[in-house]
């Protein structure tokens, strides 16, 4: 199966809307903090400064019927923030996760289950549309006027996230003064370790006819080349899962059995290696293009008319050089010869059904070593990511100042997020470490790189050498200052000569261009696309005098909603034919990769010496964070800017061959149906407001899930091709799995007027969220080594099934909680105020990872083994770690949030120009996990503490601020090797932001931003702080700007 890239299909309405509106909200500055609770109740307000937009955020959360917390667009202009999760991070409760130093995913007190939504309604990102987790990524912070954080639900808030919602607010005519309003503003941006300037340019233009028609369209265009230096364990994907590691015994591990490396004794102890170290220089390259608009007509004294748009598109391209040195999962996985006094030593623990279990001797770790490399590389990745989407409203109001109210709804959406990875291996080694070998069909064989550096005898860990072990190159890596340090052997390297014979050369290695070969390379790719149609009718109806002497009005609604989210997960097949001439499709391009049947190597060596000569070599020496490299060599990973196009000059015709795993198709339909009763009381002299309510929701997933064939060839376009290295096999047959559900969720907020200043709240809500689309629709992904020691018939390695896992389940149940929450609010004016909060959640869903061991996965010559590389044994049997779920209460967790806003305008002169912003979030959470000592851990992205401070001034046309937020350590989920099993964490950090700006002349403002203006890197570490598995650093970045307004 092969298929094109899906191309963004443009919604005829979507255009049409967007050629009548489109308008930008960020920089005209201004809210209706409750556009959306009465449609007609609009006040035209213009929020110019930081006091004001104090105020504003203030009056949102006074007059809200939930628990809510607001910014307003001065807000998220005032300091640089590039995204809108940037902006959140200063609301209490929320945390973020940053790439390239922007912040991207947020999740509210722990939990990332969180819904976005519109202008109060669902939308469709492009950065999320398979996960449930928001991802701000490709959303300017232009591009809106406010955000509306929900942490408690109201009923008729029918879409909501388990842990809450963030509602993203956009800008409408008719909240601009009467006649036409434009804004320009023009921004240069410099990163303290990149050597690009970037842009951002942004424009508003609306117009307002006396709240009779108004149009505006918002533009918005940046670019933005961050620096995201990566070094640590080879493999992972730092913030989301380890490096690759293993765990060597003194047994069996080293090169000679039973080998005391610490000189205890005894044979009985384990030591934490990775599989390989690496250190990268790595940028993001972003582009972002914005538009967002909206045309509003009243039709007469009843009826108002709204159309919106809201379009984003950001191309994206991550360049990753990293110079590696590895196992390269070889059997002797003890190739660290620890330095004195650089190892920590823990017990011995295993799990095993699920009991902790201690063993003899001890595990230790290790940040200094000798570490015996087996193959040495440099490592090229371009990802090239393309995300689109466009989401539309056509809204119709009534309201003719009698007691029913009313909204019609018609919401349209289309995303689109494509993405290709190309990665490239360049090895120094010449593969005699590893026995790679090139096979020819005519010719002589010869190492994989014959050009790379020889291999030195194994040492034990005394430093004796063992004779006739030829198997590594020595390499010196240790981690220590919050960096990463190589030392890199510099003579006596030996090298075979072009006519075969042996010798040494004095040059540090890596240092000499012609010593290296591109020798494997892989291409994968995505691509998701989903779309959506909403229809809602919401209602309202006041009471002459209230109902009972209690309620004022009634809300009544109903909605339904489908979305269709679509994934082809593709692997990028070299077309080649084997030496009987049949046709065959390969996933690795490698020169020690064999043809199917015949065997034989089927991609030539190729030199450095000769792509330098095409211009494709690129020396570098920049890796910030890590020392004693100096300059080595790589493929420039922007001649890979088209991945596909690369593979295919570099390497012949390529096909792109459905993966199985992640091909999957998927409908959601749901109705939703709401009752609330909006109340107005007294009770003991106190006045007390709110809503108590009841909402029904109705869903039916139709998942389909692809299933691999089994037959050793696929078929192409009509044509037949044997399945090569790598290349899986095409989809078998398609799965179809039906999973309904219905719930009925209870909303009860309350308000209670202690005094004129004083507020008490209370709220008690159930609460639903769904799953990301991969965990009900993923399929089968399988890991292969070759250090099981199998060879084909012609001696090429054969790739044996070790472990893999099940990444979807169509049967998953909904997640389910309870969510409570106990607030004080003390209103001291209007631009201060204090507030505590105390919130108690109860899940009622639990889901579990679990491990199952099939018999039925092969390896890639076609036969079950089953290898198991901790002991080196055939099996049978392969592990796989799927997921469940079942409808059991897990733990009851709580929390306090505490904020403090104050305006300190009562001080003389100067100082009355200052004022503090200041949050702090308590939010302990127990997840399903447990670590290393069988300690409950957290839940994932969650960290315990959080707090922001903010200390600002204006006066005098002078606004500034600076800002700093710190998030305690973060558990981002389990590390398990065997039956080992480790907590892995991101040490606590502490951003610091600031900004100034002048209005030099009336309606023109001059600004300069920083953004983390201390340079703080993110470390990630399994278990235990010192045993570090990576670390990104980050930039600090300077912007310079300039607004005009009229």
């Amino acid at each position: 199966m092969s298929f094109p890239k899906h191309l963004f299909k443009n919604n005829l309405l979507s255009v049409g809307v967007a050629l009548a509106t489109l308008y930008p909200a960020g920089i005209v500055l201004a809210q209706d903090a409750v556009q959306e609770n009465s449609p007609n109740n609009v006040e035209e307000v213009v929020v110019l400064g930081i006091r004001n937009s104090v105020m504003q955020s203030i009056d949102t959360k006074r007059n809200a019927s939930s628990v809510v917390d607001a910014i307003t667009a001065t807000d998220i202009g005032k300091l640089p923030d590039a995204t809108i999760a940037d902006s959140l991070q200063r609301v209490p409760g929320i945390q973020i996760t940053r790439t390239g130093g922007e912040g991207t995913g947020v999740n509210i007190r722990g939990n990332s289950n969180v819904t976005t939504t519109l202008n109060g309604e669902q939308m469709l990102a492009a950065g999320s549309i398979t996960t449930v987790s928001p991802n701000f990524a490709d959303i300017p912070s232009t591009m809106v006027s406010g955000i509306e954080v929900f942490k408690s639900a109201e009923a008729k808030n029918v879409v909501s996230g388990l842990a809450g919602t963030i509602n993203l607010k956009t800008n409408r005519p008719f909240l601009l003064e009467d006649g036409f309003t434009a804004v320009g503003k023009v921004e240069a941006i410099q990163g303290a370790l990149g050597e690009e300037t970037d842009g951002s340019y942004s424009g508003f233009f609306g117009y307002n006819n006396d709240d009779k028609f108004g149009a505006s369209l918002n533009l918005s265009y940046g670019t933005s080349y961050l620096a995201d230096y990566w070094n640590g364990s080879q493999g992972g994907n730092a913030g989301r899962w380890s490096g690759w590691r293993n765990l060597a015994s003194e047994e069996t591990g080293y090169v000679a059995n039973n080998v005391d490396v610490n000189g205890d004794g005894d044979s009985n102890d384990v030591y934490y290696t990775f599989e390989g170290h690496q250190a990268a220089n790595r940028f993001i390259d972003r582009e972002r293009t914005g538009i967002n608009g909206s045309m509003q007509y009243q039709i007469n004294d009843a009826f108002q008319l709204t159309g919106d748009v809201f379009y984003t598109k950001l191309d994206e391209h991550i360049y990753m050089q990293a110079f590696v040195a590895e196992q390269s999962w070889q059997s002797i996985i003890g190739w660290a010869n620890p330095d004195e006094g650089a190892t920590e030593a823990y017990d011995n623990i295993i799990h095993r059904n699920g009991e902790a279990i201690t063993l003899p001797g001890n595990l230790y770790t290790m940040s200094s070593a000798l570490w015996q490399t087996r193959l040495a590389k440099t490592q090229n990745q371009t990802t090239a990511t393309d995300k689109e989407s466009t989401n539309t409203n056509l809204e119709l109001s009534f309201d003719n100042g009698g007691p029913l109210t009313g909204k019609l709804r018609w919401l349209h959406g289309e995303a689109v997020d494509d993405s290709a990875n190309s990665t490239v291996d360049s090895t120094l080694t010449d593969g005699s470490q590893i026995n790679d070998k090139y096979r020819p069909a005519n010719g002589d064989e010869s190492w994989a790189n014959p050009w790379g550096y020889g291999s030195f005898n194994a040492l034990l860990p005394n430093g004796t050498e063992v004779d006739g072990t030829a198997i590594q190159v020595p390499i010196h890596i240790a981690y220590s200052g919050g960096k990463q340090h190589w030392t890199l052997p510099s003579s006596n390297l030996p090298i075979t000569n072009a006519d075969g014979t042996t010798s040494t050369v004095n040059e540090t290695f890596g240092s000499n261009l012609d010593r290296y070969s591109a020798k494997s390379s892989n291409l994968t790719g995505t691509y998701s696309n989903a779309d959506m149609d909403v229809l809602r009718l919401d209602t309202s109806y006041a009471f002459d005098s209230p109902l009972l002497n209690t309620f004022t009005s009634i809300d009544v609604g109903a909605r339904y909603s489908e979305r269709n989210v679509e994934k082809n997960g593709w692997i990028g097949g070299v077309l080649r034919t084997n030496e009987y001439g049949d046709a065959f499709v390969a996933r690795w391009k490698d020169t020690v990769s064999p043809a199917p049947v015949t065997g034989e190597s089927y991609i030539d060596p190729i030199s450095f010496t000769e792509l330098n000569e095409l211009g494709m070599i690129k020396g570098i020496s920049d890796f910030y964070g890590t020392t004693g490299l100096g300059t080595v060599y790589f493929i420039d990973p922007k001649a890979m800017d088209n991945p596909i196009a690369w593979h295919e000059k570099m390497y012949g015709p390529h096909m792109l061959v459905a993966d199985a795993a992640n091909v999957y198709d998927l409908q959601d339909q749901t109705t939703s149906f709401y009752l609330q009763g909006n109340l107005e009381t007294e009770v003991f002299g106190k006045a007390l407001r709110g809503n108590l309510g009841l909402r029904y929701i109705d869903t039916e997933y139709t998942i389909t899930q692809s299933v691999a064939g089994s037959a050793a060839s696929t078929v192409i376009n009509g044509e037949s091709y044997l399945l090569g290295p790598g290349m899986v096999a095409s989809v078998g047959e398609s799965i179809t799995t039906i999973n309904s559900y219905d719930e009925l969720l209870p909303a009860v907020n309350l308000s209670m007027d202690l005094t004129d200043e004083q507020v008490l709240r209370f709220a008690f809500t159930k609460t639903i969220g769904t799953h990301d689309t991969d965990s009900l629709g993923g399929g089968l992904n399988v890991n292969r080594t070759n250090s099981c020691n199998i060879t084909r018939p012609n001696g090429g390695p054969v790739a044996c099934a070790n472990s893999g896992s099940q990444i979807g389940n169509p049967a998953l149940l909904p997640n389910l909680q309870y969510n409570a929450e106990l607030s004080y609010e003390w209103y001291l004016n209007d631009s201060s105020m204090v507030s505590l909060g105390m919130f108690w959640v109860q899940g009622l869903t639990q889901i579990e990872n679990t491990r199952i061991y099939r018999s039925d996965i092969a390896d890639d010559d076609g036969q079950v083994r089953g290898y198991n590389p901790e002991t080196g044994q055939f099996t049978g049997v392969v592990p796989i770690d799927s997921i469940i779920s079942s409808d059991e209460k897990g733990d009851a967790t709580h929390g306090v949030e505490f904020g403090y806003k104050q305006s300190l305008d009562f001080l003389p002169g100067f100082w009355s120009g200052f004022g503090v912003d200041a949050n702090f979030t308590y939010s302990p959470s127990e997840g399903s996990d447990q670590d290393y000592y069988g300690e409950t851990m957290p839940g994932i992205n969650n960290s315990e503490y959080q707090s922001n401070f903010a200390l600002w001034y204006e006066q005098d046309g002078i606004q500034a601020r600076i800002a700093h937020n710190y998030r305690s350590k973060m558990y981002l989920g389990r590390t398990l090797q065997g039956d080992y099993q480790f907590a892995y964490f991101q040490k606590p950090t502490n951003y610091v932001d600031a900004s100034i700006s002048y209005e030099f002349i009336e309606n023109m403002t001059v600004a300069l931003q920083v953004t983390n203006l201390t340079q703080e890197h993110q470390e990630y570490y399994n278990q235990w702080e010192s045993n570090v598995d990576a670390s990104f650093y980050n930039e600090r970045r300077t912007s310079l700007s300039l607004q005009v307004k009229y």
